[in-house]
């Protein structure tokens, strides 16, 4: 379990941010216009598993001669990872603190079927952009499948238009999703 949360930490979020929601746009609905990978928002909460986190934009650091937005994952236990994002005519990139490199995250002209790998040998591919998830709030449409094969576990992320990740799955069971509260009950 500890190695799979070490995995999608270090390649999920990029990922994925949430946008702040336009007026008037519910929380389940896409925005049309808006990106799969947005980078302006400035919190969000996910559920990861049996714990949750929360993705704080902390604002903008240079690293390497390039400006990233920097951001806090803090973990129910208190764990904090940090992330650093970009984004460059359509290509999200993600830093590495560990390795002093970025790699790409997306490609806002990647395709069906295209495949890239990440520094630290994950292998990605957009299955589709006509997807669906329901989680326990949201049924959802009309969403970018990237499926990240780690070696020992294979994820499917699902992006929506405007607000970015919106959750995953591991062998088609929900096991993470975007929420506007932790208060679920």
């Amino acid at each position: 379990m500890k190695k799979m949360l070490i995995l999608f930490v270090g390649m999920l979020f990029i990922t994925s941010a949430y946008a702040q929601l336009k007026e008037g746009q519910s929380f389940c609905d896409e925005n049309e216009d808006g990106s799969y990978f947005p980078l302006i928002f400035k919190e969000r909460k996910i559920f990861w598993v049996n714990t949750y986190y929360t993705e704080t934009k902390i604002g903008t650091k240079e690293l390497n001669g390039r400006t990233y937005f920097e951001y806090a994952q803090t973990w129910e236990n208190g764990a904090v990872d940090t992330l650093y994002l970009r984004e460059d005519e359509g290509v999200i990139y993600q830093y590495a603190a560990c390795c002093e490199e970025e790699t790409i995250r997306y490609d806002s002209k990647f395709e069906k079927g295209h495949q890239w790998k990440n520094m630290n040998g994950g292998k990605y591919k957009i299955i589709t952009y006509d997807g669906t998830l329901k989680t326990r709030l949201c049924e959802y449409k009309n969403l970018m499948v990237m499926e990240a094969d780690m070696g020992d576990v294979i994820f499917q992320f699902y992006y929506l238009r405007g607000h970015g990740y919106v959750g995953a799955t591991v062998d088609d069971t929900v096991i993470s999703f975007a929420t506007p509260t932790f208060d679920l009950d």
